[in-house]
């Protein structure tokens, strides 16, 4: 970064890779300092043969590239005018709004782009773990060759792609993405072993991609796949403080040590991506997560929680660092909740998939005898929902990261729902804690607007129901007792308009993600 005693460049005298929008948006703060032949942050990216300036005659190459995603941009408009788009937020699109008069069109034609495009705007919501900026200049950079598990990745890439394309000549092909996708997919690991990583993020996107279209046999194939390559690539032991035990079948997936902080970092968010979706769709689906976290079985994990990918870049560890029982020293409160805040929100997220599962497995066999672990567990779940940010505290502009809040929020209060419907069961009040924690959620979802929950998780629909059920049943409890004579209020409930309002808006959202209502909407009419 450049150091505070230099003067700032000159407006239009950065190398234009470190003009390119997505770095632009990405990392503001860091700034080109104009070195030739190579800037310093092309140097720390390991991209010095790609440093090129504007200052010469005709268009560079990031240029043309640029020019070339506008021009699909229009074409695809022309093509799709007078039907009804899927509305597509795109979270750089101030930057190409400042930029459009400045672009031209080219005369090549690669609907890629255009997908890749479509992707990268919800790419949060599909489980990319990759760095955007260095993924992106690998895949379009002049003459670079792709290997096999990169092209099986952009593969799904361009299946996600023309899922979310608003051209139904586009989304015609989404069939034929996915079966070259699969055709490909078992073909990538003993060519490219550094490639796993990639095979990995395919199977993760491929596996929201199912769970999205409610094929939840084939979501949970997918996630099997992704946790199979995270344990096999030992991703669950990345600075392990313990000794790695040595398997005799892990040849295929063995990756070589990380080329620099980035890559550290991409193994890292990935491994607790796959973990995230693991815990999750383990309980939608009523099985037990892959990874057990047991160290007999050689799974503990040791991984430090993920960071924000330009933090390891800037904050990178210490050669020395360690860590060891991550996700036990958390459930256990060992570590310290005032932590949570200043995370990254995959963390968060992770956090959250921690207690909710736990919550799930604990109510699954609650008795009175479990009644110390009950309570241990309630505590914790509450100090970790009184740490979280609140909704507003959040960038508004980056839809991404809210969708992701949202889901965290939603999430925490579900583990709660969880833990308690054993001994709350039906007979909701307002005082149950179960009710609590359905208000505070659909509190949360007030906290954002609504029009951004057009492609969110397909997880965050399961979590709406169980929120909604709460809703529900406190709703026929009201009007039981009106039925019966009694006022509501004075049994702790509140008003039905207000139970009918939340009920109400946890409809508009699922009817605005497309997601099913019937879990929290059984029947309408008492």
């Amino acid at each position: 970064m450049q150091s505070s005693s230099q003067p700032p460049l000159e407006r239009g005298k950065a190398c234009a890779r470190c003009r390119a929008p997505i770095r632009v948006l990405i990392y503001p703060f860091q700034r080109c300092d104009g070195q030739r032949p190579a800037c310093n942050q092309c140097q720390k990216a390991d991209r010095a043969e790609d440093c090129e300036y504007m200052d010469g005659a005709g268009p560079t190459q990031n240029q043309m590239l640029e020019n070339e995603i506008a021009r699909l941009e229009g074409l695809i408009a022309e093509r799709s005018a007078g039907s009804a788009p899927l509305t597509l937020h795109d979270p750089y699109a101030a930057w190409h709004q400042r930029q459009q008069a400045q672009r031209s069109s080219l005369d090549t034609n690669d609907p890629m782009v255009a997908l890749v495009r479509h992707f990268i705007q919800h790419a949060a919501e599909f489980g990319f773990f990759l760095h955007i900026d260095r993924f992106l200049d690998k895949v379009f950079s002049t003459g670079s060759t792709h290997s096999n598990s990169l092209r099986i990745l952009l593969n799904v890439i361009y299946l996600i792609g023309a899922k979310l394309s608003s051209n139904p000549q586009v989304r015609a092909h989404e069939q034929a993405y996915l079966t070259r996708a699969l055709q490909h997919l078992p073909t990538a690991l003993p060519e490219d072993p550094r490639g796993a990583i990639y095979v990995m993020q395919a199977e993760v996107i491929l596996a929201n991609y199912f769970f999205s279209s409610s094929r939840q046999l084939e979501g949970a194939y997918h996630t099997n796949a992704a946790v199979s390559i995270a344990m096999a690539s030992k991703l669950h032991m990345i600075r392990s403080a313990r000794r790695s035990r040595p398997a005799a079948d892990t040849t295929t997936y063995r990756l070589p040590p990380p080329a620099d902080t980035l890559e550290e970092g991409e193994r890292i968010n990935g491994f607790w991506t796959v973990f995230i979706l693991d815990r999750c769709w383990a309980v939608a689906t009523g099985s037990s997560p892959a990874f057990t976290d047991d160290e007999a079985n050689g799974t503990l994990i040791d991984t430090p929680w993920p960071m924000h990918l330009a933090a390891y870049q800037s904050y990178p560890f210490p050669n020395d660092f360690r860590t060891t029982r991550t996700v036990q020293s958390f459930i256990s409160g060992a570590e310290d909740d005032a932590s949570v805040a200043h995370q990254s929100i995959l963390a968060m997220h992770a956090k959250a998939a921690i207690l909710y599962e736990g919550a799930t497995r604990l109510a699954s066999r609650y008795n009175p005898s479990s009644q110390a672990a009950f309570l241990s567990l309630d505590n914790r779940i509450e100090r970790f929902k009184q740490a979280l940010p609140r909704i507003e505290r959040f960038d508004p502009s980056r839809v991404d990261v809210l969708r992701t809040a949202l889901l965290v929020h939603t999430l925490a209060q579900c583990a709660t729902i969880q833990l308690h419907t054993p001994i709350v069961q039906d007979r909701v009040t307002a005082n149950s804690r179960t009710y609590q924690a359905a208000h505070a959620a659909v509190r949360a979802l007030r906290g954002v607007n609504v029009a951004i929950l057009n492609c969110v998780s397909p997880y965050i629909a399961i979590l709406w129901g169980s929120v909604g059920k709460v809703i529900y049943q406190g709703l026929g409890t009201a009007r039981r007792l009106r039925a019966a004579g009694a006022a509501s209020t004075a049994q702790g409930m509140p008003d039905e308009r207000t139970l009918q309002a939340e009920l109400d808006l946890l409809v508009r959202a699922m009817e605005q993600s497309g997601a099913q209502i019937r879990a929290i909407r059984p029947n309408r009419t008492m």
